[in-house]
């Protein structure tokens, strides 16, 4: 029934073509008037070429008919900078590669499926063992105790790689790995705040430049602390941003040679999306000495999101050697 209807709309489309087709020609014979000539036939020529591109698509083979939007916007512009030729032509073209198409396929493309993380199979891995802790908490067929164990195992490892993780426990279906994720994050959180609260304490009491730089760099370093670990989100991440990088300007504007100090804003705009801002802070901290290998990573960042790609295989590539860090080293080798 709709490849009747189909049939039906082409033939009338192309009934409408042809005369739409023949108003265009015609205009361009009639004296000019208000409207240019050629203004004219191009607008009639505009609406044949759309009813052409109707016809044709109706009589194109099923499999090139689709994405449907594309083309059939491809074959109005075919019919109307090449009128009937261009639909013609594109007709001729589908049908001799649905009758004809080719003997072998190329072994150059082919499709892979995306791969997974058998978390099953973790317990057969030599090395990693915090990455084994991970993915035995991530899976829930893993019994209680052995979840629990991992657990209480990562919590001796750096809030920044499991802090992603701790937040994902908070909905586990187990209500001790609940607790204990929740108490986990909750006392990171909470050593960093007191720590905020009394240099800010310190800060409001103190009329000594030294001892005001020096509070003010701790608090820029403290929030810093709390995105770095990954212990805030949402609207509070991004008022956390902002203090940061509040305290920072702060203690610069008493000690602007302070080569740290101009790396945190420099990571700060990258969190906030800022390359060119992030650009020029890491920058400043280069000029004043700081080490140009530790500095490298985050200009290649900032690069990146500038869209500069060339400067980006530049700066790792020059990194040589120095790039140590089995982290890094992936990324490295990628853009060299």
């Amino acid at each position: 029934m709709s490849k009747t209807l189909s049939l039906i709309v082409g033939a009338l489309a192309a009934v409408v073509a042809v005369i739409v087709q023949y108003l265009a020609i015609a205009s361009l014979l009639q004296p000019a008037g208000a409207l240019d000539p050629l203004l004219r036939f191009f607008a009639w020529q505009a609406l044949a070429g759309l009813a052409e591109a109707i016809a044709f698509r109706s009589w194109l083979p099923l499999n090139c008919r689709e994405p449907r939007a594309v083309s059939l916007l491809f074959l109005w512009l075919a019919c109307t900078f090449v009128p009937l030729f261009g639909g013609l032509v594109v007709l001729i073209s589908c049908i001799w590669a649905a009758l004809f198409p080719g003997a072998k396929e190329s072994d150059q493309l082919a499709d892979v499926p995306r791969p997974e993380f058998v978390t099953y199979l973790v317990s057969r891995v030599s090395h990693g063992g915090g990455a084994r802790l991970q993915a035995r908490l991530a899976n829930t067929q893993v019994s209680p105790t052995d979840r629990l164990s991992a657990l209480v195992a990562i919590q001796s490892m750096p809030t920044r790689t499991t802090g992603t993780l701790l937040r994902e426990l908070l909905a586990d279906p187990l209500e001790d790995i609940r607790l204990i994720a929740y108490g986990t994050l909750d006392h990171a959180e909470n050593e960093i705040m007191q720590k905020i609260f009394r240099t800010s304490k310190a800060l409001e009491t103190t009329d000594n430049d030294v001892e005001r730089h020096a509070l003010n760099r701790l608090l820029a370093e403290l929030y810093f602390e709390l995105v770095y670990q990954n212990l805030v989100q949402g609207a509070v991440y991004r008022h956390t941003l902002q203090q940061a990088d509040r305290y920072a300007q702060a203690a610069l504007e008493t000690d602007p040679g302070d080569a740290a100090l101009w790396l945190i804003r420099g990571r700060l705009a990258l969190a906030n999306g800022l390359p060119n801002a992030a650009h020029e802070y890491i920058g400043q901290a280069l000029a004043l000495g700081f080490p140009r290998e530790r500095l490298v990573p985050w200009l290649a960042e900032a690069d990146f999101l500038r869209g500069d790609y060339a400067r980006v295989k530049q700066l790792l590539a020059s990194l040589g050697n120095a790039a140590a860090l089995p982290t890094l080293k992936p990324v490295v080798k990628y853009w060299s």
